[in-house]
Formats: C-alpha cells, sequence, structure tokens
C-alpha cells in the first residue's frame, strides 16, 4: 500500500509531511526513500526513522488507522561512509546534500525473518553520532532524534537487542526535543539501551583541554546521567578521540571510571597496537581496565565476527559518524533462542576478573598529527574560559566561605554550570581539534561569548559581595634593550639576552649561568599538504620542505624589541620581545596576518644541551619523551601533543617554553644541541577553508631554569599565564599544586583538588582563608570517598601520594 503525504509545514531545516493511513494487521514493513533522513511518528509519537542505511524499516503490528507523519531533513550528508578530503566524492555529495522529499510512503505486511546464524563473540550495538563534525549542532540535535528513535523502536522488535549510547550531551538534546524519549530510554536501562558508556559530556578532544576540564567532562556527565536516568556510568567510550594522555586513568579513576575502549589506535600508520585488552596506569598507581577494540561500525559480517573472535572482543555493530544505527537485518542475522547481545558494563566485568597485561604511559595516536594545531582560534578560547572560569569559581567559593545567602550560592553555582556545559560541548574532539567545518566555528564562537559573558556575571556577583581586594597584577615594566654591534642586549637581575635583528637568540642564559641557546626564537615555515585528511594530518615530509621567512625590519618600541616578518607568499609578523623588570622569562608575542594556504608556522629553538630527554606538560601532570628515537613508535612521534610548557633539562641547567594555548611540539636532537619545536598555525583546505586565516596574536614565553623541577615549572607557569587572585587555600609545599577551588554543584560547600608534582608522597597542609567546619574525601563527581582529612586550627591535613590528586568537601 502506498501512502499519499501532504506537506503539513516546512521550516529552514526540515518539512513535514503527513497523512491518515490504515496499517495492516501483523508486522510491518515501511519504505521511504530518502538521502537526508526523516523521523516517523505514529499519532505524534516517535516510532523510528528513515536515512540512506534505513529506506525499509520494521514495526511491531500496529493494526487500524493511524496519523502518520514524517520530518524530512532539507538537506543531509550521509550518516556513514564519509570521506577523507576534499575532491570529486565530496563534491558529489555536497551537490546531492539537498532532496526535496519524496511524497509517498509505501507499508506492507512484513516478511518472515530467516533463519539467521549463531554467532559466538559479544555483540553491542552503538552509532557513532558526532556533535559537531561535517555538520552543526542543529544538524546534530536531529540526527540524535532519528539515532534514538531507530534504537527505540529495534528494541520494540527484538527483545534480545542491546545499544549502547555515549554523551550526555545528546540525551539532553533528544529530551528536549521530544520529552518521551526520557521515559521510553529509562523503560529499557534494563533491557535493551546501555547508558554504562556516557560518563563524559562529549567525546572530547584530550589534548588541548586541561585536566580541570576532563575532571568536568566526568563530572557533567555522570551527575547528569544520574540525575536523569538513575545511572552513573563508568565505561569512557571514546572510539574516535585522536590519541589519550598517560594521565587519563587517573583522571577517570577519580571520576570513579572503571573501564576504557577505543578504536583509534588502530589507525595507526607505523606500528600496531599490541594489547586488545590491558590494564592502563597512570603514574600515581591508578589504574582502569583498557580495550582497543578494532573498529567502531559495521554490520554482523563473518569477516568481522571471526576477527572480533581473534582478539576476545566485542563486536561494535551498527553505522553512523553521523548517527544511524543498526540496520534491521543484523537483528535477524542471529539465530532465534541465542543471545550474544550485552553491554560494555557487563563486558568490561568479566576482563578485570581475568589476568591482563600491565601498559603505563600515554597512548599516542600514529596519525592525525596536526590537530594539536589546526584551528588554534577555538583552542585560545577554550584555555581563555578554562582560566576564567577557575578565577570565576574561585570568587563563587569564597562567597561560600563566608556564608554568603544560600540563594546567591546556588545561583552562582547555576551560573558555573551552564558555563561549564558550554565549554564542555567545544571541546569535543572534531570541534576542538579544528576539522569541522566554518559553519560549526561560527556557532562555536557565539557560544563562547555566551560563556565569557556567563563567566563575567558570575565575577561581578561575587566582587558584589566579597570586601575589595585590589590582588591584579601590574603590567609588568620592560626592560629597554640596548644596542650592541648588529645585536640587541636584553638583561634585567633573572634573565640576560642576545637578540639579532629577525628576532633570533643567540645567547640566553639566566643572569650568571651560562649559554643556553644555540638559536632560539627562529620563525619557520614549511609547505604543509598532507596526502589525505588535511585538517588532521601532519605529514613527515613537512619539516623537510621550508618556506622564506624573511625579515623586515626591527625596531625599539616603547621599550620592547619589535620585529617583523614576511613568511611564506602573503603574510606578516610582528614579533614583540618583552623583558620585564622583575620577571624570569622572556616574553614573545607575534601578531599574525596569516594568508596561507598549506603552510605550517613554527617557533624552533635550538637549546645548547646535550640532554636526550623533554618533559612535556599534560593534563594534570607530565610525559618524558626521547629527542633521540630509535624505534618505529619513537620515531613516529615527530609532532607530540603538550600544554602549558615544554622543557629541556640535562640535570644542571635547562630551557623551558611557556605558552597558554599551543598543543603541538616536536624535538629532535644532534649531539651538542636540541632542537623544540613549538607549532603555531596551520592553514588547511578541507573541511573548513578558512581555518587559522587572518589575524592571529601568538605567545609564548622562553625561562632558563637552571634544572627547576616539575613543582617549580607548575607554579612558574601559572604566574606566567593566569591572573593573580586572592586564594582561599594556600600550601608552603611547593610539591602541591591547588589545581581547583569552587563551589560544589549545589554551592553548599567548596571542592578543593590538589595534586603532588615531583613524584613523592608526603604529608601535606593546606592553609585556610575562611572558618572550616567540617571535610570529607570526596571524587570528581563529588562523591564520599574512603579517606583520612582532618581540620587542625587552619589548616585542612592529609596525605598525598607521589603525582597522587585528591578533592575534598569543605564546609564553613
Amino acid at each position: 500500500m502506498r501512502v499519499r503525504l501532504e506537506r503539513r509545514a516546512d521550516d529552514d531545516a526540515t518539512v513535514t509531511l503527513a497523512a491518515r493511513a490504515t496499517f495492516p494487521d501483523g508486522p510491518l514493513r515501511l519504505h521511504y526513500p530518502t538521502r537526508t533522513g526523516a523521523l516517523l511518528r505514529v499519532d505524534g509519537a516517535a516510532r523510528g526513522a528513515f536515512d540512506s542505511l534505513h529506506e525499509t524499516i520494521e514495526l511491531p503490528p500496529l493494526p487500524g488507522e493511524h496519523d502518520v507523519s514524517l520530518e524530512v531533513e532539507r538537506r543531509s550528508l550521509p550518516t556513514s561512509d564519509l570521506p577523507s578530503g576534499d575532491g570529486m566524492r565530496w563534491r558529489l555529495m555536497l551537490a546531492r546534500e539537498e532532496q526535496s522529499p519524496p511524497d509517498r510512503l509505501e507499508i506492507r505486511p512484513a516478511h518472515a525473518p530467516g533463519a539467521g546464524r549463531a554467532v559466538d563473540v559479544p555483540l553491542i550495538g552503538h552509532s557513532h553520532l558526532d556533535v559537531a563534525w561535517l555538520w552543526t549542532y542543529d544538524a546534530a540535535r536531529r540526527k540524535a532524534v532519528r539515532t534514538f528513535a531507530t534504537a527505540l523502536r529495534q528494541m520494540e522488535l527484538d527483545g534480545r537487542f542491546v545499544y549502547a549510547q555515549s554523551q550526555p550531551q545528546l540525551y539532553r538534546w533528544v529530551f528536549a526535543a521530544d520529552a518521551s524519549f526520557a521515559d521510553r530510554v529509562r523503560a529499557r536501562l534494563a533491557s535493551g539501551w546501555d547508558a554504562s558508556v556516557a560518563p563524559m559530556w562529549v567525546e572530547p578532544d584530550l589534548h588541548a583541554p586541561s585536566g580541570e576540564s576532563i575532571l568536568r567532562q566526568f563530572a557533567h556527565g555522570i551527575r547528569w546521567m544520574r540525575d536523569q536516568l538513575g545511572v552513573e556510568p563508568a565505561v569512557a567510550w571514546l572510539p574516535d578521540t585522536f590519541g589519550f594522555p598517560s594521565t587519563f586513568p587517573m583522571l577517570a579513576a577519580h571520576a570513579g571510571v572503571t573501564s576504557f575502549m577505543t578504536t583509534k589506535l588502530q589507525w595507526n600508520d607505523t606500528t600496531r597496537w599490541p594489547y586488545p585488552q590491558f590494564r592502563w596506569f597512570s603514574d600515581d598507581g591508578s589504574s582502569i581496565v583498557a580495550a582497543v577494540v578494532d573498529s567502531y561500525e559495521g554490520d554482523v559480517t563473518a569477516r568481522r565476527v571471526a576477527t572480533a573472535r581473534g582478539r576476545d572482543e566485542f563486536l561494535i555493530v551498527g553505522h553512523g559518524d553521523g548517527g544511524g544505527g543498526v540496520i534491521d537485518a543484523d537483528l535477524t542475522a542471529v539465530e532465534p533462542g541465542t543471545n550474544p547481545w550485552t553491554t560494555a558494563a557487563a563486558w568490561f566485568a568479566g576482563v578485570a576478573s581475568a589476568p591482563l597485561p600491565e601498559y603505563r604511559g600515554e597512548l599516542y595516536l600514529e596519525t592525525h598529527r596536526g590537530t594539536y594545531t589546526t584551528h588554534r582560534d577555538v583552542k585560545r578560547r577554550n584555555a581563555e574560559l578554562e582560566r576564567g572560569l577557575a578565577a570565576a569559581e574561585e570568587a563563587a567559593a569564597w562567597c561560600v566561605a563566608v556564608r554568603a545567602p544560600q540563594s546567591v550560592r546556588a545561583s552562582l553555582a547555576d551560573d558555573l554550570r551552564n558555563a561549564w556545559q558550554i565549554v564542555l560541548r567545544g571541546q569535543f574532539h572534531d570541534v576542538m581539534a579544528g576539522t569541522a567545518i566554518g559553519a560549526v566555528y561560527a556557532d562555536v564562537e557565539a557560544e563562547h561569548d555566551r560563556a565569557a559573558a556567563i563567566v563575567a556575571r558570575v565575577r561581578e556577583a561575587a566582587a558584589s559581595i566579597l570586601p575589595r581586594s585590589d590582588v591584579r597584577r601590574a603590567a609588568p615594566e620592560s626592560v629597554a634593550p640596548h644596542r650592541d654591534g648588529e645585536d640587541w642586549i636584553m638583561r634585567n637581575a633573572f634573565v640576560r639576552a642576545r637578540i639579532a635583528a629577525d628576532g633570533t637568540i643567540a645567547e640566553f642564559a639566566t643572569a650568571d649561568g651560562p649559554n643556553l641557546a644555540r638559536r632560539l626564537n627562529a620563525i619557520a615555515a614549511y609547505r604543509d599538504h598532507p596526502k589525505k585528511w588535511d585538517a588532521w594530518n601532519l605529514d613527515p615530509a613537512a619539516s623537510r620542505k621550508p618556506l622564506p621567512v624573511i625579515p623586515d625590519g626591527a625596531s625599539v618600541e616603547d621599550g620592547d624589541f619589535v620585529v617583523r616578518l614576511a613568511a611564506g607568499k602573503a603574510s606578516r609578523l610582528s614579533m614583540q620581545i618583552t623583558l620585564g623588570r622583575d620577571e624570569p622569562w622572556l616574553r614573545v608575542a607575534c601578531v599574525v596576518a596569516w594568508n596561507e594556504d598549506h603552510v605550517l608556522l613554527r617557533a624552533e629553538h635550538q637549546v645548547a644541551s646535550v640532554a636526550r630527554e623533554v618533559r612535556y606538560g599534560q593534563p594534570h601532570g607530565t610525559v618524558v619523551r626521547t629527542a633521540y628515537p630509535e624505534s618505529p613508535a619513537e620515531r613516529a612521534q615527530y609532532e607530540v601533543p603538550a600544554q602549558r610548557w615544554a622543557h629541556v633539562n640535562d640535570g644542571t641547567d635547562g630551557l623551558a617554553v611557556f605558552a597558554s594555548d599551543l598543543y603541538g611540539w616536536n624535538a629532535s636532537g644532534d649531539g651538542d644541541w636540541l632542537t623544540l619545536g613549538t607549532s603555531l598555525l596551520r592553514a588547511p583546505r578541507w573541511p573548513d577553508p578558512g581555518a587559522d586565516r587572518g589575524e592571529q596574536r601568538l605567545e609564548y614565553a622562553l625561562v632558563p631554569t637552571a634544572g627547576a623541577s616539575i613543582s617549580a615549572l607548575e607554579h612558574a607557569w601559572s604566574v606566567y599565564a593566569e591572573e593573580e587572585r586572592v586564594r582561599l587555600f594556600t600550601c608552603d609545599d611547593p610539591a602541591v599544586l591547588i589545581v581547583a577551588t569552587a563551589p560544589t554543584d549545589d554551592g553548599s560547600a567548596v571542592v578543593v583538588r590538589v595534586r603532588e608534582c615531583d613524584g613523592e608522597p608526603r604529608s601535606v597542609a593546606l592553609r585556610c582563608g575562611g572558618r572550616m567546619r567540617a571535610t570529607e574525601c570526596i571524587d570528581a563527581v563529588e562523591r564520599p570517598l574512603p579517606g583520612s582529612v582532618d581540620i587542625a586550627d587552619e589548616d585542612l591535613v592529609f596525605d598525598l601520594d607521589a603525582y597522587g590528586l585528591r578533592s575534598f568537601r569543605v564546609s564553613f
């Protein structure tokens, strides 16, 4: 039976078609050809969805007359099998992106299912859904509604079926679009719907977000799932994230997350990851059970089943980078009377009880190395908001400590929650990595503006309550350079430097220390045209294809040394080098008019050092990598992710580079010196031809360290990058870093979080500026933890493990 559909409503995104139809008795088969996607409603209730992989769907019996409607996308890309770059296939997809909706729906009795076959590996239904990528947030919302509708429909068809859905952000969008989905998902949590994989607000990038951001991904995700669905997910499901820091097990464990899954290491371009399952440890001793699964989409085929069997892993069934889900044929492919479907949590529970290989260190992804740098503007804004939120949270925490009215404290906590969820959404891996379309970044910029306004409102509200305290750090008074032949000299009580007219530095040291420079601060440009995945990849050939960077004059302006450079074909740089009278570092700020295509801009520092390793900052920790690679895996790390700083240290003398929002680095040794590179800008053409173009401001600092400890570097970086503020908690032990001071989620108390930096267990006393009444140990989600903490006069006292991370709830 063919039903003619009439147009009932439309907007810029969708067209609604509707009809009154009589369904035959028995199970149904509906057919609606669409490239873009259509949500099916029967009597107003969402009953399924059509897309390019679900043009024919089955429904349980619905005899009688019904109102039928289809909400059809006007334009949409396919949900899977998307391209890796620009070209004919991509252009054809764009040309076919828009569709005039067909006005016929075919309704017939369903065929009897086939016999199916025995499947001897665990199955988990899933549909990877990028919160934004080649589509915007708005498009992702509609994709999510259709994906949820498909999964729920299939649970009605087959009571064995299990579907796993990550990312509370998607749940929130779907429940807001149609409240009935919340009840339907709740009803299926015990039989079919697997929410154990949704502890993180989105599936984030894990290189640019700070350690606090990663903890908040867990905290906001788990709390929302607990409040809305009554579950506390514990499987970090990150199939597509572009690499994982060595601190991730510590961060996950501190949020009560016990397991982790990715498929991305199967994309390695040089080595094969050796362990399908393993126990992954951080430096503090925390661990999680980890699985690197072969792939995150596909059907129940003999080849995929055999691969899962050989790797002793579950098989992820379903399709989607943009949602979609499992095709109906994969349900009937499983032999009746058998049930291989399982939840992720149940499978990991079984794995955890078995002996596993142990691994310590980062999970470096041997591809997509350009994502540490692409679209620096979104990375810069994210870092600014992270620092702004830290200051706003501490101001709100002071309001708790001085016992401001509960209504005020609750309002501040609500604002902070809303601002954080905007920031967390923008950390989705394809957004933060710079690999989405231009329209996504227009949305993100507007959202970041909104988050910044909320942060400002919190700070203003807190300032109206708290006693005035002017702690703003004055802009440093500059030490003017003086001419010495062809060079300029800059010197204060801490630093001396000899700078050439092109901005390079031939001498750099502490006031009375040895020269650390062979040639620092050299701006270099390279042809950067990866073979595929343009915005993602940085090929090793890039560093072998230099482009000209030409000096165009130098001068002293307002006490600073200013160098002008021309780079590539059409770009100009103005570099300002500043030495503050009382600062132990040399600041470098570049204003770049960047007008290149497929060019990498880098600052390169040849350090006079026999050091063979470099220590880099990571989220709430550090990692050491070699500058003299020997193995294939080490040679594959020709560009690496890091945040905050990188430190070259031969044991006696050292040099660090501080950066507040630069994340791509490289290091190579040459006997008597080591070259440390900081990637500044790229210029890919796909998927956003505007990525990185236009005016950009880049800042970093060169720091002579005399072999400083990790804790000294962390404290110095905080002075360099963060604004000064009155701290609610302080600690005399420099190895203890206070990484967060914030109101609890309900605003009734304060969370203080600390980490140990130098690798030694210690007893800690935190001095508090307010009168503490009670305290307890908590995790990142503010759940109580066993452990000892006491209040002794004005101090919070506790023990802290080497590289440990602890959080406390303090009441006033």
